[in-house]
Protein backbone atom coordinates (compact mmCIF):
# COMPACT_ATOMS: atom_id res chain seq x y z
CA UNK A 1 0.00 0.00 0.00
CA UNK A 2 1.73 3.34 -0.99
CA UNK A 3 1.48 6.55 1.46
CA UNK A 4 -0.87 9.03 1.13
CA UNK A 5 0.75 11.70 -1.32
CA UNK A 6 0.08 15.56 0.42
CA UNK A 7 -1.83 18.19 -1.92
CA UNK A 8 0.05 21.04 -3.69
CA UNK A 9 -1.81 22.93 -1.31
CA UNK A 10 -0.77 21.50 1.92
CA UNK A 11 3.16 21.60 1.23
CA UNK A 12 2.66 25.36 -0.04
CA UNK A 13 0.41 26.44 3.43
CA UNK A 14 3.99 24.74 5.28
CA UNK A 15 6.67 26.69 3.14
CA UNK A 16 4.12 29.84 3.83
CA UNK A 17 4.26 29.03 7.70
CA UNK A 18 8.08 27.34 7.69
CA UNK A 19 8.80 31.65 5.72
CA UNK A 20 6.60 33.01 8.82
CA UNK A 21 7.94 31.45 12.11
CA UNK A 22 11.62 31.18 10.70
CA UNK A 23 12.95 34.96 11.07
CA UNK A 24 10.86 35.10 14.11
CA UNK A 25 12.94 32.15 15.60
CA UNK A 26 15.99 34.05 14.24
CA UNK A 27 14.65 37.47 15.99
CA UNK A 28 14.73 35.64 19.48
CA UNK A 29 17.96 33.57 19.28
CA UNK A 30 19.67 36.24 18.49
CA UNK A 31 17.66 38.62 20.78
CA UNK A 32 18.79 36.60 23.18
CA UNK A 33 22.62 36.40 22.57
CA UNK A 34 22.31 40.14 21.99
CA UNK A 35 20.90 41.22 25.19
CA UNK A 36 22.73 38.48 26.93
CA UNK A 37 25.90 39.60 25.91
CA UNK A 38 24.35 43.56 26.87
CA UNK A 39 23.83 42.35 30.37
CA UNK A 40 27.10 41.03 30.51
CA UNK A 41 28.80 43.87 29.64
CA UNK A 42 26.63 45.89 32.43
CA UNK A 43 27.51 43.34 34.57
CA UNK A 44 31.73 43.98 33.56
CA UNK A 45 30.86 47.52 33.95
CA UNK A 46 29.70 47.97 37.39
CA UNK A 47 32.32 45.24 38.40
CA UNK A 48 35.12 47.42 37.29
CA UNK A 49 33.18 50.97 38.93
CA UNK A 50 33.43 48.70 42.11
CA UNK A 51 36.94 47.67 42.46
CA UNK A 52 38.49 50.89 41.19
CA UNK A 53 36.27 52.38 44.60
CA UNK A 54 37.68 49.62 46.39
CA UNK A 55 41.26 50.47 44.89
CA UNK A 56 40.45 54.17 45.92
CA UNK A 57 39.53 53.62 49.44
CA UNK A 58 42.64 51.02 50.66
CA UNK A 59 45.28 53.67 48.55
CA UNK A 60 43.32 56.58 50.01
CA UNK A 61 45.91 59.68 49.59
CA UNK A 62 48.66 57.79 48.61
CA UNK A 63 50.74 58.93 45.86
CA UNK A 64 50.16 56.48 43.29
CA UNK A 65 46.18 56.00 44.54
CA UNK A 66 44.92 56.67 41.00
CA UNK A 67 47.51 54.70 39.48
CA UNK A 68 46.55 51.40 41.50
CA UNK A 69 42.81 52.61 40.78
CA UNK A 70 42.97 52.16 37.37
CA UNK A 71 44.69 49.13 37.45
CA UNK A 72 41.89 47.62 39.94
CA UNK A 73 39.17 49.40 36.94
CA UNK A 74 41.18 46.90 33.92
CA UNK A 75 41.32 44.33 36.25
CA UNK A 76 37.20 44.13 36.70
CA UNK A 77 37.30 45.10 32.82
CA UNK A 78 39.03 41.98 31.94
CA UNK A 79 35.23 40.04 30.29
CA UNK A 80 35.10 43.50 28.04
CA UNK A 81 38.65 44.64 27.27
CA UNK A 82 40.04 48.22 26.91
CA UNK A 83 38.87 48.94 23.66
CA UNK A 84 35.36 49.16 25.00
CA UNK A 85 36.19 51.66 27.77
CA UNK A 86 34.95 55.42 27.10
CA UNK A 87 36.59 56.65 30.08
CA UNK A 88 36.59 56.56 33.89
CA UNK A 89 36.22 59.47 36.17
CA UNK A 90 37.77 59.37 39.91
CA UNK A 91 35.98 61.90 41.65
CA UNK A 92 35.23 63.81 44.42
CA UNK A 93 31.90 63.02 46.53
CA UNK A 94 29.85 65.05 48.76
CA UNK A 95 28.14 62.00 49.84
CA UNK A 96 27.23 58.04 49.49
CA UNK A 97 24.26 59.13 46.37
CA UNK A 98 26.51 61.99 45.08
CA UNK A 99 26.62 61.82 41.06
CA UNK A 100 29.16 62.29 38.92
CA UNK A 101 29.85 66.05 38.51
CA UNK A 102 28.15 66.71 34.48
CA UNK A 103 31.81 68.69 34.21
CA UNK A 104 33.52 65.89 34.79
CA UNK A 105 32.25 63.80 31.83
CA UNK A 106 34.33 65.58 29.53
CA UNK A 107 37.16 66.55 31.17
CA UNK A 108 39.75 66.73 34.52
CA UNK A 109 38.48 69.69 36.74
CA UNK A 110 40.62 71.04 39.34
CA UNK A 111 40.14 70.30 42.50
CA UNK A 112 37.06 68.00 41.63
CA UNK A 113 38.17 64.56 39.55
CA UNK A 114 40.60 63.32 37.25
CA UNK A 115 39.45 61.82 34.20
CA UNK A 116 40.84 58.87 32.31
CA UNK A 117 40.84 57.54 29.06
CA UNK A 118 42.30 54.30 27.98
CA UNK A 119 45.37 55.63 26.96
CA UNK A 120 46.04 56.76 30.65
CA UNK A 121 46.13 52.88 31.19
CA UNK A 122 49.00 52.50 29.38
CA UNK A 123 51.33 55.22 31.25
CA UNK A 124 53.94 53.57 33.16
CA UNK A 125 53.95 54.62 37.12
CA UNK A 126 57.63 54.14 36.90
CA UNK A 127 60.35 53.65 34.52
CA UNK A 128 60.70 49.67 33.72
CA UNK A 129 64.66 49.82 33.16
CA UNK A 130 65.86 52.83 36.03
CA UNK A 131 63.00 52.52 37.99
CA UNK A 132 62.75 56.44 38.25
CA UNK A 133 59.42 57.75 38.57
CA UNK A 134 57.82 58.96 34.87
CA UNK A 135 56.00 61.77 35.54
CA UNK A 136 52.65 60.92 34.76
CA UNK A 137 51.51 60.74 38.17
CA UNK A 138 52.25 61.48 41.39
CA UNK A 139 50.72 64.88 40.50
CA UNK A 140 53.58 66.12 39.01
CA UNK A 141 53.30 69.26 36.63
CA UNK A 142 51.99 67.26 33.65
CA UNK A 143 50.41 64.49 35.49
CA UNK A 144 47.18 62.87 34.50
CA UNK A 145 46.17 63.11 38.11
CA UNK A 146 47.11 66.61 39.06
CA UNK A 147 43.50 67.67 38.97
CA UNK A 148 42.31 66.36 42.26
CA UNK A 149 45.72 65.13 43.71
CA UNK A 150 45.46 61.53 45.84
CA UNK A 151 47.94 63.48 48.44
CA UNK A 152 44.87 65.83 48.83
CA UNK A 153 42.53 63.76 49.92
CA UNK A 154 41.44 63.30 53.60
CA UNK A 155 41.83 59.78 55.66
CA UNK A 156 42.16 61.91 58.86
CA UNK A 157 40.59 60.19 61.56
CA UNK A 158 40.00 62.73 63.74
CA UNK A 159 39.15 65.42 60.31
CA UNK A 160 36.62 62.75 58.72
CA UNK A 161 37.32 61.18 55.38
CA UNK A 162 36.67 62.14 51.82
CA UNK A 163 34.29 60.31 49.83
CA UNK A 164 35.69 59.25 46.40
CA UNK A 165 33.52 58.17 43.68
CA UNK A 166 34.82 56.06 40.52
CA UNK A 167 32.74 56.62 37.15
CA UNK A 168 33.04 53.85 34.85
CA UNK A 169 31.39 54.17 30.77
CA UNK A 170 31.70 51.38 28.86
CA UNK A 171 30.31 50.78 25.22
CA UNK A 172 28.49 47.65 23.91
CA UNK A 173 28.47 47.01 20.17
CA UNK A 174 25.73 45.10 19.10
CA UNK A 175 26.73 41.45 17.04
CA UNK A 176 24.10 41.35 14.30
CA UNK A 177 22.99 45.18 14.17
CA UNK A 178 19.43 44.25 14.19
CA UNK A 179 19.07 46.60 17.78
CA UNK A 180 20.75 48.86 16.29
CA UNK A 181 24.99 49.92 16.66
CA UNK A 182 25.23 49.73 20.36
CA UNK A 183 24.69 51.52 23.81
CA UNK A 184 26.35 53.06 26.61
CA UNK A 185 26.60 51.54 29.93
CA UNK A 186 27.82 53.18 33.17
CA UNK A 187 28.63 52.54 36.63
CA UNK A 188 28.83 55.05 39.61
CA UNK A 189 30.27 53.52 42.97
CA UNK A 190 31.06 55.73 45.94
CA UNK A 191 33.04 54.72 49.20
CA UNK A 192 34.59 56.50 51.84
CA UNK A 193 38.54 56.75 52.43
CA UNK A 194 39.69 54.54 54.88
CA UNK A 195 41.21 56.48 57.54
CA UNK A 196 44.50 56.30 58.98
CA UNK A 197 45.97 57.15 62.30
CA UNK A 198 46.00 60.84 62.55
Amino acid sequence: MGRPHRRDGQRGAALIEAALVTPVFFAMIFGIIEFGLLFRNSLTTSNAAEQGARAASVNGKAPESDFLILRSVEHGMQAMGLRNLDYVVVFKATGPDSTVPAACLTASQANVCNRYTAREFFKELDDPVSGSPTGNWRCGGAAYDRYWCPTARQTSLSAGTDYVGVHVQTRHEFITGLFGDGRKLDHTTIIRLEPDAT
